[in-house]
């Protein structure tokens, strides 16, 4: 009796990959057994020699080879099992775990190609995972899970590799994660947090990496949280806080540590404030009072507590009231009323009341202070800034200047 190429094909095949270690010296032996019409039905074969059949292969009612089972690891179980029709394989069981059950379901088109692929991977018996596929290729995967019929994670492949995988979390029958790939790396990751359908949360990658991340905190639809990452650690974070449509928030960190917090105050649009920080405490404040695109007033903390207050009250840039305080109270207030760099008039607090005033004669200032900065060069330079170990030793320095008690000359 002649067998037909396709079935040829799998059984080598099968016995090949099964059985890389069989001498092929040894002769199969083989059984076959007859209808009443002299029709041969099924053929047994010991392919190893071991006096065990390993090998069956049953025959429709025209001669055609209709199904073929194969024990593979030689247990006296078929652990693969292919099914014909008009003489071509169509179907394909194995139980590729030798665990005594079928896990897995290949299904053949016309040509004898995969057209799709279903696994069971909960041991529940029945696929839970269905792979499909053009030309050879797969195209989608759909993963399913142990209470539901639904879909629980969808993944689709371009060119054989997967371009984007869809999941549903909370299993309501609905996908809320999506992510999307090129060239088989990780690009974006959406996310429906809420569990809504709308998307609240996107992730970018390069390279496997998060490298940005935007948030839809408010619900609207609107990108209202930016968070840059560089390696494992946060460098940059934009948010709106107002609910304006616009970031009003920069937070800018070097080493995992926060180290300046810009914020637009008005809803402008127009930056106005500058915190630095040092060991996660505020060291350094700047404002812009006057809208004007330069800071005019300066504010010193230590531990998170204000130390001193520099202005600028004329628009020159220059420092010329210079105010201390003492236990979170403003104590001394001093100031260049002729802008001349140098402190003509001082006065005493307590309470915030003034206590005593004086004029003073070309007195020298606590401290040393920079000139106010121009705001947009300031966020400029902050993205490659990234220290505020000088705005710390600044604010040392007018503490020890306070608690010193330096007087005026």
């Amino acid at each position: 009796m002649k067998h037909s190429p396709d079935f040829v094909f799998i059984l080598v095949s099968a016995i090949t990959c099964a059985l890389p270690s069989i001498a092929r010296a040894q002769q199969p032996v083989a059984s076959f057994f007859y209808d009443e019409g002299g029709k041969v039905v099924r053929q047994a074969r010991d392919t190893n020699g071991d006096g065990s059949m390993d090998h069956w292969i049953h025959y429709n009612p025209e001669g055609q080879t209709e199904r073929v089972e194969q024990d593979a690891n030689f247990d006296g179980e078929p652990e693969i099992i292919v099914y014909y029709e008009s003489g071509k394989p169509v179907r394909q069981e194995m139980a590729s775990k030798n665990r005594g059950q079928i896990d897995t379901w290949l299904y053949l088109d016309a040509k004898g190609e995969i057209e799709r692929k279903g696994q069971d991977t909960d041991g529940s018996g029945k696929p839970t995972l269905w792979i499909y596929y053009e030309n050879g290729r797969p195209v989608r995967s759909e993963e399913t899970g142990q209470t539901s019929n639904q879909p629980k994670r969808l993944v689709h492949y371009q060119d054989g590799q997967i371009s984007r995988v869809e999941e549903d979390t909370n299993r309501d029958g609905r996908s809320d994660s999506f992510s999307y790939y090129e060239n088989g790396q990780l690009v974006r990751k959406d996310l429906d947090r809420k569990h809504v359908g709308k998307i609240d949360l996107s992730g970018y990658y390069q390279n496997g990496r998060l490298v940005r991340q935007e948030e839809d905190l408010h619900g609207d639809g609107k990108i209202s949280r930016i968070i840059f990452f560089r390696g494992d650690e946060i460098v940059r974070r934009e948010e709106d806080t107002a609910k304006r449509g616009r970031m009003d928030l920069i937070e800018l960190f070097s080493q995992g540590q926060l180290t300046q917090r810009w914020r637009d105050t008005t809803g402008t649009g127009q930056w106005d404030t500058l915190y630095r920080f040092q060991d996660a405490q505020v060291v350094r404040e700047e404002r812009d009072t006057n809208a004007d695109g330069v800071f005019d007033l300066r504010i010193l903390y230590d531990k998170d507590q204000i130390i001193a207050q520099e202005g600028d009250t004329n628009g020159d840039r220059r420092v010329d009231v210079w105010i201390q305080f003492r236990d979170g109270e403003r104590v001394e207030q001093l100031e260049d009323q002729k802008y001349e760099g140098k402190v003509t008039a001082r006065y005493v607090f307590k309470g915030e009341e003034i206590v005593s005033q004086e004029q003073v004669n070309h007195g020298e200032p606590p401290r040393p202070s920079e000139p106010f900065a121009e705001v947009e060069m300031s966020l400029k330079e902050a993205a490659v800034a990234g220290s505020v170990n000088a705005h710390a030793a600044h604010a040392t320095q007018a503490r020890s200047a306070l608690e010193s008690g330096t007087e005026l000359k």
